[in-house]
């Protein structure tokens, strides 16, 4: 099994926000529709102590809903080898080094409060959020390089290693040859 070069976690943070901010104008959309029904519908108010206990178990739901969102993005993470990266979360990826595109980085509103960014390596495949993201972006660009050289060389030395394969039968036919002829020179000598 091969071992990670680098593991990279995203920026949890920067990843529940926006899942937060969603709960939060759906607890007040749920709230906002109590509060009309009783009061429009039934042409009733609603009692202090009910409004309390609404508002707390809006908050047990936000806040075990962080916790549940914390685990679920605290489990992803970029796994940096030779020649890939792969993603393990809620569905893994893997984006070879020879796919890569380009290599850019981006900025999304969530991202810039939590000072983070995206590395967006293909259509398919990005990395991100993560903090330091220009420092990761250049050892991505390091690894991308090192593998291409790499592959250069390899190819380089299958050449290299063919044309030797090529090169050897030629030379090991020689002496043959010449063992062939010598010994039908000795024994043609004997005919008429």
């Amino acid at each position: 099994m091969e071992v990670p070069q680098y593991t990279l976690r995203p920026n949890t943070n920067a990843m529940v926000a926006p899942w937060i901010l969603k709960l939060l104008g759906l607890a007040i959309l749920f709230y906002g529709g109590i509060y009309f029904n009783v009061k429009y519908a039934l042409r009733m108010s609603i009692p202090p102590i009910i409004n309390v206990f609404i508002f707390a178990l809006l908050g047990v739901l936000v806040v075990t809903q962080v916790i549940l969102y914390r685990v679920k993005f605290g489990k992803y993470a970029y796994k940096f080898y030779t020649n890939r990266v792969e993603f393990e979360g809620k569905k893994d990826k893997v984006c070879l080094f020879t796919d890569i595109e380009a290599v850019s980085v981006k900025h999304k509103l969530f991202e810039k409060m939590f000072d983070t960014g995206e590395i967006q390596l293909s259509k398919n495949f990005r990395i991100g959020p993560v903090s330091n993201v220009t420092q990761i972006k250049n050892y991505l660009e390091q690894l991308v390089n090192y593998n291409a050289a790499m592959q250069q060389r390899y190819r380089m030395q299958q050449q290299q290693a063919s044309v030797q394969q090529q090169a050897q039968p030629a030379q090991s036919g020689q002496p043959a040859q010449q063992a062939g002829q010598q010994s039908q020179q000795q024994t043609g000598g004997g005919q008429l």
